[in-house]
């Protein structure tokens, strides 16, 4: 037996697809050049890449829209399950000399009620202060700022770790021959992943940007269109920089 919902979505994208050569004209060479574009991107592995800059941030939009709870965002392309999970001080795993400024970031789990989520597991995954992901960069060690904390009881955690910084991503490939056909940049802003989940809750899958940063506002993900997402790091009373955020569950609606 077919799949309704399946064949249902093909057959709409490809009666969209045929209405825009339609619309616009477009000729067999375009066709052609459009095929052996879509052939590049297969083979050298960035069709993921090429979804999430162009698409995963309107999906993850259509998902969540209306959902009460902390605003999700898109996951990207260098999570990876399995970090190791952190004791309290809790602090990222990283190099003994990292490079770039510390940064404390603390603030509650709770629901959608205001009632603090005990235990709330949170998964964190960033870039350096270069741009480099770890178990993606091969420079860069293995688990180097990513980890799993747990909340306390009363909801509130806390982790140090060192301020990412903004980045461009992949550009040497066809998704980045594109973004400049298009005359559009690389760069995603700085920004810190996360994935916070308690049973009763629906996961939250977000980002958390830093204000005052470059490239907000116009993020090649276009994942950046959340101002409830943007963080104020400020200088903290030990050094480096401090920022707080309040995650907000929202409640699982199937249990």
């Amino acid at each position: 037996m077919p799949n309704e919902r399946a064949v249902k979505l093909f057959d709409d994208l490809v009666d969209v697809i045929k209405d825009f050569v339609r619309r616009h004209d477009v000729t067999h060479d375009e066709y052609r050049a459009a095929v052996m574009f879509l052939h590049e991107v297969g083979t050298s592995g960035e069709m993921p890449l090429l979804l999430d800059v162009f698409v995963e941030s309107t999906v993850n939009d259509v998902n969540f829209e209306g959902k009460p709870g902390t605003p999700a965002c898109i996951e990207g392309p260098y999570y990876i399950p399995g970090a190791p999970p952190l004791s309290p001080p809790h602090e990222l795993p990283h190099r003994p000399d990292e490079p770039g400024e510390t940064l404390v970031v603390s603030g509650t789990v709770t629901s959608e009620s205001g009632e603090p989520v005990a235990g709330a597991v949170i998964d964190v995954w960033q870039s350096d202060c270069e741009g480099h992901y770890s178990n993606v960069d091969p420079a860069v060690p293995e688990w180097n700022l990513r980890g799993v904390l747990r909340a306390g009881d009363d909801g509130r955690y806390e982790f140090k770790t060192y301020a990412p910084a903004p980045y461009e991503i992949p550009k040497a490939g066809p998704t980045g021959k594109l973004l400049e056909i298009l005359g559009r940049h690389a760069f995603r802003p700085a920004h810190l992943h996360f994935k916070v989940s308690a049973p009763g809750h629906e996961m939250l899958t977000t980002q958390l940007f830093f204000e005052g940063d470059r490239w907000l506002g116009s993020d090649v993900a276009g994942a950046d269109n959340h101002a409830e997402l943007v963080l104020k790091a400020e200088p903290a009373e030990k050094g480096g920089l401090a920022t707080r955020f309040d995650f907000v569950l929202a409640r699982d609606a199937e249990r």
